[in-house]
């Protein structure tokens, strides 16, 4: 009876212990999510998804030629790097957001009503804005990001932003680049 009694008494023991360990992982992944580098790849989707939106948008819009491809390059690049950061906040417990932001839809709605070459010129505006301050996003997130995959991510971004940044300046001083010089 006594070795009944110890076997149970055991039993109890191990199942508490792992019920603690259980609820202590979860409460680590409660905070996970709050971190900074969470922070970071849940902006990083919604504005993937914005950068999608205004790509498609562009194609639709855009007068130039230039606008039109620059658009194209921004759906494909965005979806492919929108894949990446969804993989890897799904791999560390984040949900990625499906949709923009409420001030990304409200920029969107805002270039939406315009047309021609207004259309052209403040596009090529908010899209030289926008990367400017991504490409700083990203560059903090390349050196201070607690998770090396997280660091990876950013960093492995950067040169399709600095691509980007490159072709939004260009179209903004008036030149009109083409898609086929994009790698």
């Amino acid at each position: 009876m006594a070795r009944v009694t110890e076997n149970l008494l055991t039993a109890v023991c191990a199942t508490f212990a792992l019920s603690a360990f259980g609820a202590a992982s979860a409460q680590e992944v409660a905070l996970a999510t709050d971190s900074p580098d969470a922070k970071f790849l849940t902006d990083a989707a919604r504005g993937d998804v914005a950068e999608i939106k205004m790509g498609q948008l562009a194609q639709q819009k855009g007068q130039s030629e230039g606008v039109r491809q620059f658009g194209k390059m921004l759906e494909e690049d965005h979806s492919k790097a929108g894949k990446k950061t969804a993989e890897l906040a799904k791999d560390l417990n984040v949900i990625p957001p499906a949709q923009p932001s409420a001030e990304q839809m409200q920029k969107y709605d805002a270039l939406e009503k315009l047309s021609g070459t207004e259309f052209d010129q403040q596009f090529a505006a908010e899209m030289v804005k926008g990367h400017q301050e991504e490409i700083a996003k990203y560059e903090k997130q390349a050196q201070s990001a607690s998770n090396p995959k997280v660091a990876k991510l950013a960093e492995d971004t950067l040169p399709t932003l600095r691509q980007h940044l490159a072709v939004a300046q260009g179209l903004q001083s008036g030149a009109d680049v083409r898609h086929d010089q994009h790698d």
